[in-house]
């Protein structure tokens, strides 16, 4: 029973044959391709792995265009503006003080020191003249004569008007001295000797004014010649023999005409303006040099003789006069001159390069170059230094605060040059010395 029992219980487990094609043992195809039903870790890892490293790419990508990228792009343009800076060349030019003696140049005007018009102070016609244009005369000299026909007859007549008014009162005293001698002998009466008097008064009266019209047609008559009031030049000539010429000013009113015009030439005048900043500097006796362009190889010499005593409104200058001898007659009256006054400065003032300011919306200012502790002695750094501008000479001006002598300025300073920059600089180079030129001559 054991043997039947074990030897039935093994048949099951055989091995079916290897040709069994039996259905209910052949396993189905779904069945056969079924993955193992265990965990799968490495395929889940993987799989979360890769949008983390696509999100940390995009961000460093991100990172390096919008904030990396712009750091050295403008670390890399310092760096190049740092290099341009430390590799930066200009020129300075030191500041200097002015020199107490100072030449103020202006332009000015040659007047003639008295200037007059002759006109006729009688009625008549012209009978000779005697000067023309350009001709010196002296005080006095008789320039034209006039032939008055009227004031001769007039003369005449007041002469024997005057003549019979000194009959007239001739006869009145012999009658007036008889008359007080009868009085005396009381053989007349006090009226009769007081009619007497008052008819010689009368008569003395009438002579007396008889006499006044005499002397003003010889007066008239003096007028006939035409003579210089002053020592001078004559600059004008209007009259020609025959023409008849009224007495009186030239206006429209009384139809005069201007006979001649004459004008004293030694000394002359100059007259300038001078700015209110350099009207204290003036004063009489100041020396002046004179140039004009017809001689420009002379210098006259002028002094200041007086001016104004207050400025102009319009203009805020002061004017000037000069006066310069002209004896030769060189210098011409209306002539423009350009005059340089030597003006002496009781506290002198730092002058500076005109072209060494810097004018920009943070006003008037200088590239100073102060030292630094560096191997290269040349080497500078920039300090933009406010100032204020007094006087204008051209080429210099004058500096009244923050500059002191033997300051480096930066000459033509370019408009990129920052505070604190540091630069190369080299002094500027003197100008080349003038052809030698014999200089102009004094007079």
């Amino acid at each position: 029973m054991s043997t039947t029992s074990s030897s039935s219980q093994k048949k099951p487990a055989s091995t079916p044959p290897a040709n069994a094609s039996t259905p209910a043992t052949k396993a189905p195809p779904s069945a056969a391709a079924k993955p193992p039903s265990g965990p799968k870790p490495a395929q889940t890892s993987s799989g979360f792995l890769v949008p983390v490293l696509v999100i940390i790419l995009v961000l460093a990508i991100a990172a390096y265009f919008f904030g990396i990228a712009p750091r050295m792009a403008a670390k890399t343009q310092l760096d190049q503006e740092q290099k341009l800076s430390m590799d930066r060349r200009v020129v300075y030019a030191p500041a200097r003080l002015a020199t107490p003696k100072s030449e103020l140049p202006l332009p000015g005007t040659i007047e003639a020191f008295q200037q007059a018009s002759i006109f006729a102070r009688t009625t008549g016609y012209v009978k000779r003249w005697l000067v023309d244009i350009g001709d010196r005369v002296k005080q006095g000299d008789l320039l034209a004569e006039l032939d008055t026909p009227e004031v001769d007859q007039q003369l005449s007549q007041a002469q024997a008007t005057a003549d019979r008014a000194k009959a007239a009162m001739e006869i009145a005293q012999t009658a007036a001295d008889r008359w007080d001698s009868m009085l005396k002998e009381k053989a007349v009466s006090r009226q009769e000797a007081d009619d007497k008097d008052a008819t010689l008064k009368e008569a003395k009266a009438a002579y007396e004014a008889d006499e006044a019209s005499v002397r003003q047609l010889n007066e008239q008559e003096n007028f006939k010649q035409i003579r210089a009031p002053f020592a001078g030049t004559i600059t004008y000539r209007h009259i020609e023999v025959g023409n008849l010429v009224t007495a009186g000013t030239g206006t429209a009113a009384t139809g005069t005409t201007e006979l001649f015009r004459i004008a004293q030439t030694d000394p002359l005048r100059v007259f300038v303006d001078v700015p209110e900043a350099n009207a204290p500097s003036i004063a009489p006796g100041t020396t002046a040099d004179i140039h004009v362009q017809a001689y420009p190889d002379r210098v006259f010499l002028g002094n200041v003789v007086r001016n104004a005593g207050a400025l102009d409104n319009a203009s805020r200058t002061l004017r000037t006069e000069i006066h310069v001898p002209n004896q030769e007659g060189t210098l011409l009256p209306g002539a423009y001159a350009d005059v340089r006054l030597e003006l002496f400065d009781k506290k002198p003032t730092v002058l500076i390069p005109a072209n060494t300011l810097i004018v920009n919306s943070a006003g008037t200012q200088v590239a100073l170059l102060e030292s630094v502790e560096a191997p290269d002695k040349d080497r500078f750094k920039v300090h933009l230094l406010p100032v204020k501008v007094g006087r204008d000479f051209g080429t210099e001006v004058e500096i009244l605060q923050n500059v002191k002598e033997g300051d480096r300025l930066v000459t033509n300073p370019p408009a990129d040059l920052n505070e604190g920059a540091l630069v190369t600089a080299k002094p500027l180079p003197p100008p080349p010395a003038p052809p030698s030129a014999n200089p102009p001559q004094k007079s």
